[in-house]
């Protein structure tokens, strides 16, 4: 069973851990949401690069600075997979590339879709620079049936990701369920994965974590960067609230 542990931070134990995103177009605006933050439950941050509208590079060490020794997840999403860069897969790799190399992350998010070889090339990377890795994928049309959520988690974990990453979009209650069972599955069988259904159809998956194992939920901070997304003071609350250990 594998076992993930960035910093202090032991995913998959207990509660799921928050993570906020940072989507500041320029370096004021991040350094407003920094300042916000700080007075948030955020167990990890999560810095949304393709947000970001300057010199990317500019960037790493003033997250670093400022986020103490709370994990730092770097993530460049990509327009088909629900996020603002409009990059060609070339460009995709050259970008994640140049942001590992600033060893100034502790995770990184790898897109599925950017290709196997291009895949094994960056996972090779952020493990040379001790970076844990998420592989993701996003589907913001539909819930794939519970066999194919399960099969495709399990083929990131075999590729090498520490954290297997899954969202999908509800079309009914039934939708949500399947997510579920499929998150639990995993889990079960193969250590932590994180998986969400999105929109306000599948808010309850981002509060049931400890339940069915999803270890890491994705809440607003000052902005939200995904439909469905619960503020971070609501979610810590109702996070405690369904803690098995109390």
């Amino acid at each position: 069973m594998r076992k993930v542990k960035v910093q202090n931070v032991d995913f998959g134990k207990r509660m799921p851990k928050i993570a906020i995103p940072l989507t500041g177009e320029r370096l004021p605006a991040l350094y407003e949401e920094l300042e916000y933050v700080r007075a948030l439950p955020a167990d990890l941050l999560e810095w949304r690069a393709d947000y970001y509208l300057g010199n990317l590079l500019e960037v790493p060490s003033l997250l670093r600075e400022n986020v103490g020794e709370k994990p730092l997840l770097c993530t460049v999403r990509t327009r088909k997979e629900g996020g603002q860069a409009a990059l060609t897969p070339e460009e995709y790799e050259a970008a994640v590339t140049a942001l590992i190399g600033t060893g100034k992350f502790d995770l990184v998010d790898l897109e599925l879709s950017c290709g196997q070889e291009r895949l094994l090339r960056l996972l090779r990377l952020a493990h040379e620079g001790e970076m844990a890795v998420v592989i993701s994928k996003h589907d913001f049309e539909k819930t794939p049936p519970e066999h194919e959520i399960f099969c495709t988690l399990l083929e990131m974990e075999r590729l090498g990701a520490e954290l297997p990453k899954y969202a999908v979009m509800p079309q009914n209650v039934r939708d949500v369920l399947a997510l579920l069972s499929a998150t639990e599955r995993a889990s079960r069988e193969f250590g932590p994965v994180v998986t969400m259904s999105m929109g306000a159809l599948g808010k309850i998956s981002r509060a049931s974590g400890a339940y069915f194992g999803s270890c890491i939920t994705f809440a607003a901070g000052k902005n939200a960067s995904a439909p469905g997304q619960i503020s971070a003071e609501d979610l810590k609350a109702v996070l405690q609230d369904l803690d098995p250990a109390r």
